[in-house]
């Protein structure tokens, strides 16, 4: 009876082992979540920056996400570090993200009059 518990157990490990993503790695997650967060600060500085508050809200968040698009690169490269295959989806998928999360904060900033930044949300 002792062998079949251990076979199990062996087994089970290494079916898990198989369904980990690369991008479990612990430094490359940090590396990646510190490059959104650098992404995202650069997008909050310019929607205070370059939001006229009359202009249409996914105009000024196209023109901020390509201002921001050393940070938008920097993302996409690190992402692309645990899948090179997946480079143009990722790049695609960060753009628009950017262009979205842009947005977002433009209409947070709009909702608050006389405010001129956007809050730390994540």
């Amino acid at each position: 009876m002792r062998p079949l518990p251990i076979a199990a157990l062996l087994l089970s490990t290494l079916l898990l082992q198989a369904c980990a993503p690369a991008y479990e790695n612990g430094h490359l997650s940090r590396f990646i979540n510190h490059q959104r967060e650098t992404r995202d600060a650069c997008l909050r500085t310019h929607v205070g920056q370059q939001d006229d508050r009359v202009s249409a809200p996914n105009d000024v968040a196209r023109a901020i996400a390509a201002a921001c698009a050393p940070e938008n690169d920097r993302l996409i490269q690190a992402m692309s570090t645990a899948d090179p295959s997946g480079e143009s989806q990722i790049a695609e998928a960060v753009r628009k993200d950017a262009t979205v999360k842009a947005e977002t904060y433009i209409r947070e900033l709009r909702a608050r009059p006389g405010a001129t930044t956007v809050p730390l949300l994540n």
